[in-house]
């Protein structure tokens, strides 16, 4: 019948460690960070309070990079205020997207200014890398301009 409510989602990718054999690349290129939109209540709840965050589009090849999540909350706050480990990617409903459960509560970080990056810049998930969201002192620092 193809009804999945009495499975339990299975990860589809847990980051691991750096492999030894891939070409060396400097941490601030290394995209294993995935910054997402977030309104008020839903990153007090999920963020926040479930340590974890759920129907996100995540393109295929990054399934496996991901190791952190950073929540950019929307206005009137307009800024990255906080970022976890990620423990596990699962399956999330029946439409390509997926669930990111945190190994650890989220930290908070910055905060992290919209600034002067262009309109829309926050509509979706964006990639970037951790070394440079540590860095960071305006979004523009991490998804640049376009």
């Amino acid at each position: 019948m193809g009804l999945r409510a009495f499975e339990f989602p299975k990860p589809v990718a847990e980051p691991a460690a750096v492999d030894a054999v891939s070409p060396p690349r400097t941490p601030s290129t290394i995209l294993d960070t995935v910054v997402v939109p977030a309104q008020r209540e839903g990153f007090e709840q999920t963020f926040l309070g479930e340590d974890c965050w759920y129907a996100i589009r995540i393109s295929g090849g990054m399934l496996d990079k991901i190791k952190y999540i950073a929540a950019y909350q929307t206005q009137p706050v307009s800024a990255i205020t906080h970022y976890a480990p990620v423990a596990r990617i699962e399956p999330y409903g029946e439409e390509g997207k997926y669930k990111l459960i945190f190994s650890e509560k989220a930290r908070p970080i910055g905060p992290i200014p919209f600034g002067d990056a262009p309109q829309g810049a926050m509509q979706g998930p964006r990639y970037t890398s951790f070394r440079k969201l540590q860095m960071a002192k305006k979004l523009t620092d991490l998804v640049g301009r376009t």
